[in-house]
């Protein structure tokens, strides 16, 4: 249940504003109820009857600004669960690492919009049904228990026509939901190809796939929506049938026998959409919550992971890392092995293997990321094979196409990470940023994925994070492959120069001048 996320004393408050909130229709019966039976009976004077009515005008008025309340706390108590669930689902998805963006992104919005409308906000109307249901209950046998038995007794049927649908709506809402993440990868897709569709001439194919995909989706929605109405509506049928006219049939036969008057007869009948829209809108939002669980199911597995604490942690140092017989196999296929080397604190080695020689795996194994298939990684004599949340602490890593935020200078170089000023200017600094941050500040915009940088400066700021990170590895996977021979360089002379990081690059390509700023060179794959 979504709602064991709302704040505890809001949930109180909520429950007490939806009781008085369910007091209305309640309120309207028993007012209707004293004035015809006065009526009828000729109990009174008019004054008194308008005095009843007013009195009746003036208890609605006041539930009414109860219910400004009861809807405000409704809407705020929503905000905050989809608030909660949306924090702990992106954390959930950063630390799978996964390189597919489509499952993540249909989890953070169609997913939790779905589990908004469909299940957090149908949990709390359900309370509020629950209520007004029990209320009307409760008045109606006080004024006609055996009316108001009959009403309740009535009101159990629909619910044994409703459990006759639930595997089918549970299916369509599956289909519904596979289809929904097929189109927002393909919305994705065409959105960040536009360029190259432009460039092709292949606007028209790429928007026909698009819509292809849409017209999927639509169709899987429709089907779900339909089911949905279909089965309200074949309960509201029968709800009326056997919740309405049966049991009004036998308060008429009790009024003819003068057992009860007009008023009490209207009272229990004004009730009874108490007894019957609660039952049938608990049923329906039922259905609609059970609609909600293949993705409820995705959503649990991120509420069962542990957060990782975002504190800054001690800087790690070591004395040497050693790789003992390292081999990878993937999907049955040797990738590589018998992989051995050795770094020291503060040393710079160029390990150098053919294009697809498996690299960048190479370099996944050491952060810990994925297990060797045979072989050690020691670091100071101690395993690390595996173990992401011990290796990964010592590396720092510089991609060859580094990851910038849509966001100023600074986010991108501290990512977020509380750090002094001092910090920040000597990371700045060995970087090779200074530069940069005098000419621009470090609130500039550095634009979506960079594009107000140049290609060395990313590179920079990747460099800046893990010094900035106090890692004391640097890996660089192929980092200046895409930087001219000048920019290339530079960059070498930034990473290798400095004496606080052992670094340790991969690469298959590089010049002379750059291999000699290396304490070792180690060819893979020869």
């Amino acid at each position: 249940m979504s709602l064991k996320f709302a704040n505890k004393g809001k949930l109180a408050l909520y429950v007490l504003l939806a009781t008085i909130s369910a007091c209305g229709n309640v309120v309207i019966a028993y007012i209707t109820k004293i004035m015809l039976n006065s009526a009828q009976y000729h109990y009174g004077t008019l004054k008194q009857l308008v005095l009843i009515a007013l009195t009746g005008a003036g208890i609605l008025i006041v539930i009414m600004f109860t219910n400004f309340a009861y809807r405000y706390l409704r809407c705020d108590i929503v905000r905050d669960i989809n608030v909660e669930l949306k924090d702990k689902t992106i954390s959930y998805i950063i630390q799978q690492q996964s390189d597919s963006q489509k499952d993540g992104l249909n989890l953070m919005t169609n997913d939790l919009k779905q589990i908004e409308t469909s299940k957090i906000t149908n949990e709390l109307m359900i309370i509020s049904e629950a209520l007004a249901f029990a209320i009307s209950i409760i008045v109606g046998l006080l004024n006609s228990w055996v009316l108001t038995l009959i009403f309740v007794i009535a009101t159990a049927i629909p619910g044994f026509i409703q459990k006759f649908f639930i595997k089918s709506i549970q299916e369509k809402s599956a289909e519904w939901e596979k289809q929904n993440a097929e189109y927002t990868q393909a919305v994705s897709d065409a959105i960040n190809g536009s360029k190259t569709a432009m460039l092709y001439d292949v606007q028209i194919p790429v928007v026909s796939y698009v819509i292809k995909q849409a017209k999927q989706m639509e169709d899987a929605l429709r089907s779900l929506n339909y089911a949905q109405g279909a089965v309200t509506t074949v309960i509201i049928t029968v709800a009326d049938i056997f919740s309405f006219i049966i049991p009004f049939l036998v308060g008429a036969i009790l009024m003819f026998n003068g057992q009860i008057g007009a008023g009490t007869l209207v009272m229990i009948v004004q009730l009874s959409n108490d007894f019957i829209n609660p039952v049938t809108m608990i049923f329906d939002q039922i259905n609609q919550i059970r609609s909600t669980k293949p993705m409820w199911d995705k959503v649990e597995k991120a509420l069962a992971i542990k957060a990782i604490s975002s504190e800054n942690k001690a800087a790690q140092s070591f004395t040497q890392l050693d790789v003992e017989n390292l081999a990878y196999e993937q999907n049955s296929k040797l990738l590589f092995a018998n992989v051995n080397f050795s770094l020291k604190s503060g040393e710079k080695i160029l390990l150098m293997a053919p294009s697809g020689w498996g690299k960048t795996t190479l370099l996944r194994l050491l952060v810990g990321q994925i297990s060797p298939s045979k072989g050690t990684i020691k670091i100071d004599q101690e395993s690390i094979n595996g173990n992401w949340a011990k290796a990964h602490d010592y590396f720092g890593y510089i991609n060859q196409k580094p990851f910038i935020f849509d966001r100023d200078l600074k986010f991108n170089v501290t990512l977020g990470k509380n750090v002094t000023d001092q910090q920040l200017e000597d990371a700045i600094e060995e970087a090779g940023l200074a530069k940069l941050v005098k000419e621009k500040g470090l609130n500039y915009a550095v634009g979506q994925n960079g594009s107000n940088l140049s290609g060395g400066q990313i590179q920079r700021i990747e460099i800046a994070r893990a010094l900035l990170a106090k890692r004391p590895i640097l890996l660089a996977d192929e980092a200046t492959s895409a930087l001219d021979a000048k920019l290339t360089l530079q960059i070498h002379q930034t990473l290798l120069n400095n004496p606080k990081v052992a670094v340790i690059e991969v690469a298959h390509k590089i010049s002379e001048q750059e291999k000699a700023m290396f304490n070792r060179i180690i060819k893979l794959g020869s």
